[in-house]
């Protein structure tokens, strides 16, 4: 639960950011709210993160945002939050988008902070974070359901093909509302242009009606560790790339959501993938646990749990895929088979 203290909070206020002016933020409006202390002079919170370097966040602090706060071109900032919240107003769009794929941050880090996206129509994308050679993220929270049917709270990226990141410990319970057909939110994007490698560890990701971790990158890794998964739409875990992997994540369906049209844990889109330790609880009704479709290269499934009886089959393969090779799958109760290939 995010905790707010009066005394400490601070308000924000942005115009809205400017998209054809490419690489220059809005021009901030600053003010405090009723009871609230003012915000300091040298501490302003777009033009800390403008300058780069590290910024430390004034712990137990609310920060009442409304607008984008959007940087390129740094060689470094480390955005430590210590506790503090960005409470979001109603949007669709951009709330922190620290980098772009095409001016990404050399070596960006955000850690310890909460975003609160409580207020209705706050659904637009929370954090967005592209990094050039390092990216490390850990300990953020999203409270609040996402309810647009626009982007998803978070994406991550790493554009330098010898880059590395490290994505961990990142809560969002609540997941979000489908509405718009199936097509809402997605949890956590990993970004299309992602050309480095990523490992996603840890994090707890609630229902979402579009995916929960979802990457479509054709060069870059990503790596899913640990992290537990609930009744997503779609998958849980959507990979797709080459080199990536996903293991010991356990997920836990047992939840049929209204317009959620496809509730499965797991989906492999294409490229070579290696999944191993998995926990699966499945009591709902649906198709399969696992589904392979037909660009995939190769997968390799092992020493995974399937447990809840709601599964027509453990894995299912499409027509057209590459090899798939499951051992020690452990299936309890009735299937139609543990591999089924259409």
């Amino acid at each position: 639960m995010v905790e707010r203290t009066n005394e400490n909070s601070r308000s924000i206020n942005r115009r809205g950011y400017l998209g054809a002016i490419a690489g220059i933020a809005a021009t901030p409006v600053v003010g405090s709210v009723t009871g609230a202390a003012d915000v300091d002079s040298e501490s302003e919170l777009e033009d800390e993160i403008e300058d780069g370097g590290t910024v430390d966040l004034d712990s137990d602090t609310v920060y009442e945002i409304d607008g984008t706060i959007r940087v390129t071109d740094l060689d470094e900032l480390t955005i430590n939050g210590n506790g503090a919240t960005l409470e979001v107003g109603p949007t669709d769009g951009y709330v922190c988008k620290l980098g772009t794929y095409e001016s990404p941050i050399d070596d960006l880090t955000v850690t310890d902070l909460n975003i609160d996206i409580t207020a209705d129509g706050a659904g637009g994308r929370a954090l967005e974070c592209h990094a050039n050679d390092d990216l490390e993220v850990s300990d953020i929270t999203v409270e609040g359901k996402h309810d647009t049917p626009s982007k998803g709270p978070m994406l991550v990226g790493v554009h330098s093909s010898s880059g590395s990141g490290t994505v961990s410990n990142v809560s969002m319970p609540d997941g979000g509302e489908e509405v718009s057909g199936g097509r809402g939110g997605t949890g956590m994007l990993v970004s299309d242009y992602h050309t480095g490698s990523v490992t996603i560890e840890d994090c707890h990701i609630g229902p979402f009606p579009d995916n929960g971790i979802y990457c479509s990158s054709d060069e870059g890794e990503v790596h899913v560790e640990g992290g537990t998964f609930e009744n997503t739409n779609v998958a849980g875990v959507r990979l797709d790339g080459d080199n990536c992997s996903l293991k010991n994540a356990e997920f836990e369906y047992d939840e049929s959501i209204p317009g959620f049209g496809g509730q499965r844990p797991v989906r492999c889109d294409g490229g070579d993938i290696e999944i191993s330790g998995l926990d699966i609880y499945m009591s709902i009704s649906q198709t399969e646990c696992i589904r392979v479709m037909p660009d995939t290269e190769s997968v390799s499934i092992e020493d995974c749990s399937i447990s809840g009886g709601g599964a027509r089959d453990a894995i299912s393969v499409t027509s057209g895929a590459g090899p798939v090779d499951a051992e020690d799958i452990d299936v309890e109760g009735d299937v139609r088979e543990t591999v089924y290939h259409y």
